[in-house]
């Protein structure tokens, strides 16, 4: 191999840790050519997990590599939000099986091509609604050479997995749940959301899942002004009509036993 190429490898292993998966656009970009890939994956100095995507080190694939190659690498709009998001902040203990290996992703555009054919444990899921960009993400650490992965808030995340309430596996008991542990969400952010959140399901559900367990923070949540659209709501088929927000819920949360 040429001296010259021998620095572009030396140069692609000080940017990219060994666990970041990017695109060979990414690599291109960085003057990776087609024949320096095919070179380097043939003396497995660097390895595919997928067409056209690469990573250094396979056995070091996980999904923080991918979503960390995608947010800060490939500099993409998606961040981590809904149940993966919660879960990662401590707020869902208990995930259905097989959830613990989603990840809910966040964004407006769909998935770049290349992400179809990765050869993964996990699942990647994009979620286009509710798509909220006027909340400040979080940043969690990725264990990844101190790059952080962009997720949801506690206050955005839930209202993301309220959206999905009825939907993909995720039961209104769960999603009751999980409220229940949230005890610790900040109005400000809250009063905000319920503010630009464009769908009424949404604000139906955190409204009654508010009220029904009043946690402390429920006292400084401003309804007044909050716009919840008219009529009747089908959340849970064969549910009890939930008369203050329309909603059909569970029957043992009308009787009070929930």
């Amino acid at each position: 191999m040429s001296l010259q190429n021998d620095l572009k490898l030396k140069q692609l292993y000080q940017l990219l840790p060994k666990e970041v998966v990017v695109s060979a656009t990414w690599l291109e970009e960085h003057g990776i050519s087609r024949q320096l890939r095919y070179k380097y994956v043939k003396s497995g100095w660097l390895h595919t997990v997928g067409h056209s995507a690469y990573i250094i080190n396979p056995e070091c694939f996980t999904w923080q590599g991918l979503i960390v190659g995608l947010q800060e690498f490939s500099e993409l709009p998606y961040h981590v939000g809904g149940l993966k998001a919660l879960e990662l902040q401590g707020f869902a203990h208990y995930l259905p099986i097989g959830d613990e290996n989603k990840i809910s992703l966040y964004g407006k555009k769909n998935l770049p091509a290349w992400l179809k054919n990765l050869n993964m444990d996990f699942e990647l899921v994009l979620y286009k609604k509710p798509y909220i960009d006027t909340i400040p993400l979080k940043d969690l650490n990725s264990n990844i050479q101190g790059y952080s992965l962009k997720v949801s808030s506690p206050e955005q995340a839930i209202f993301e997995l309220l959206f999905l309430v009825e939907k993909d596996g995720i039961s209104f008991e769960f999603v009751s749940e999980i409220f229940e542990g949230l005890t610790t969400l900040r109005p400000n952010t809250i009063n905000k959301l319920l503010v630009i959140c464009t769908s009424k399901k949404v604000k139906r559900l955190f409204a009654f899942f508010m009220e029904h367990y009043n946690h402390p923070w429920s006292g400084f949540i401003d309804l007044k002004d909050i716009e919840f659209g008219i009529g009747k709501m089908q959340i849970v088929k064969s549910g009890t009509m939930n008369k203050k927000y329309l909603i059909t819920i569970p029957k043992d949360y009308i009787d009070g036993s929930k």
